[in-house]
C-alpha cells in the first residue's frame, strides 16, 4: 500500500518520558511534540474517572497535556498509557505497554524482532529478521506465521537469491512481473533480450531465449481456432490454443476419433513461442471470466479430445473472432 507523502513526514512519537516513567501514546495521538505529553496537568481526577478506569483494568496515575487526557496505569504490567477522558468513559482501554509486550514476545517466538508499528497504517508494523535485514508486515500475517500456517520470508534476501539463479543461467534479474503474476519476475538474456520467465524455472534452467535461443520458444508460433464435431457423440465446439503447427495440433495430436469432422477456422502468426503462450493464457483467463457459461465442462469431451481445457462452445465463435481481431491488429502494430 502506497504511503502518503504527509504520512512519511510525520515524526511520531509512541513513547514519551513522563516524570521518569514511559508513557505510551495512543496511535492517533502520536505526531504531538513530545513535550505536551511531558506536562502534569494541576487538579484531581473526578471519582467516577477513577471508578470507571479500575473496571477497565487501570488506576488513574495523573491528568496529562490538558484536561481531556489522562495518563492511565495498567493494573497488569503497570504501564502508562495516555488516553482521553472520553475514551476512558465510552471505549474499550488498551495497554499499549502489554500491546508492545504482546508484538515484541510474539515476533522473538518466529525469530523475528519487533522494531516499531508502522505510522502509515496500523495493521503493519516493523520487523528484524534474522538475516539482519527491515521488514514490513501485516499483523494478522505474524499470526499466521505463529500458526505455522506460513514463513517469513526477506525480498532482499530472495532478490539476492533470485539473481544468483538468474546469473548461473546466462541471465539478469530485472524485477518482479510487469503484469503482475507473483510466480513470474522479468529478467534480461546475455543477448539483450527481455523475457518473463516463471521462477521456477529459472531456477531449474527449463527457460529458453525467445530472442536468441533454438528452442519452440523463440521459434514463430501461430495462435489458432478449430472447430471439431463429432455427430456420434453429440459434440459440437471450438478450440482455442497456440501450436508451432496448427495442421498438426489438429490432425495428430488431439488424437480424434475418425468419426470427427474439424476444421481449421483461423490462425493469427506470432514471431515466437513464448509470446504466443502468453497471450493464449491471458486469453484463457478473460474468456472464463468473462463468458463462462460458453466453456464446455472436460467431462463432455474426455476420451473424445486429447486435452483438459480449452474447449469452448460454439455459441462463443463470434467473441472469439474479434479477440483474435485485436490480437492480429497489436501484432501488426508491434
Amino acid at each position: 500500500m502506497p504511503v502518503a507523502s504527509h504520512q512519511l513526514n510525520r515524526v511520531l512519537h509512541p513513547v514519551v518520558d513522563f516524570e521518569g516513567r514511559d508513557l505510551h501514546i495512543h496511535r492517533r495521538s502520536q505526531h504531538h511534540d513530545p513535550k505536551v505529553w511531558q506536562v502534569r496537568y494541576p487538579g484531581q481526577p473526578l471519582p467516577e474517572w477513577e471508578d470507571i478506569a479500575r473496571s477497565k483494568g487501570f488506576r488513574i496515575h495523573a491528568r496529562v497535556r490538558d484536561k481531556n487526557h489522562l495518563a492511565l496505569e495498567c493494573l497488569s504490567c503497570g504501564g502508562l498509557t495516555a488516553q482521553r477522558v472520553f475514551a476512558l468513559r465510552t471505549a474499550r482501554i488498551r495497554c499499549e505497554d502489554c500491546a508492545s509486550q504482546k508484538r515484541s514476545t510474539l515476533a522473538d517466538t518466529i525469530g523475528l524482532e519487533f522494531i516499531e508499528r508502522d505510522p502509515a497504517d496500523h495493521q503493519y508494523a516493523f520487523y528484524r529478521a534474522a538475516c539482519g535485514h527491515r521488514i514490513r508486515r501485516q499483523r494478522e500475517f505474524i499470526d499466521r506465521v505463529a500458526d505455522g500456517v506460513c514463513q517469513v520470508r526477506c525480498e532482499i534476501c530472495l532478490q539476492d537469491k533470485e539473481r544468483a539463479e538468474a546469473e548461473a543461467r546466462g541471465w539478469e534479474w530485472q524485477g518482479p512481473d510487469p503484469d503482475g503474476n507473483d510466480n513470474y519476475r522479468l529478467y534480461r538474456h546475455s543477448c539483450g533480450h527481455d523475457q518473463r520467465i516463471a521462477r521456477a524455472n529459472m531456477k531449474f534452467g527449463q527457460c529458453d531465449c525467445a530472442g536468441c535461443g533454438e528452442s519452440w520458444s523463440s521459434k514463430p508460433s501461430f495462435l489458432y481456432l478449430f472447430r471439431i464435431r463429432i455427430p456420434d457423440k453429440g459434440l459440437d465446439c471450438v478450440k482455442f490454443g497456440y501450436s508451432g503447427r496448427p495442421d498438426k495440433r489438429l490432425r495428430h495430436q488431439l488424437s480424434l476419433p475418425k468419426s470427427a469432422k474439424s476444421d481449421v477456422l483461423r490462425t493469427v502468426a506470432i514471431k515466437t513461442g513464448h509470446a504466443a503462450c502468453r497471450l493464449e493464457k491471458s486469453a484463457h483467463a478473460r474468456l472464463r471470466r468473462r463468458f463462462p457459461e460458453c466453456v464446455v465442462p472436460p467431462e463432455r469431451y474426455v476420451g473424445l479430445i486429447n486435452v483438459s481445457s480449452e474447449i469452448y462452445s460454439p455459441a462463443l465463435l463470434p467473441k472469439l473472432q474479434r479477440l483474435l481481431d485485436e490480437i492480429e491488429q497489436q501484432q501488426s502494430a508491434a
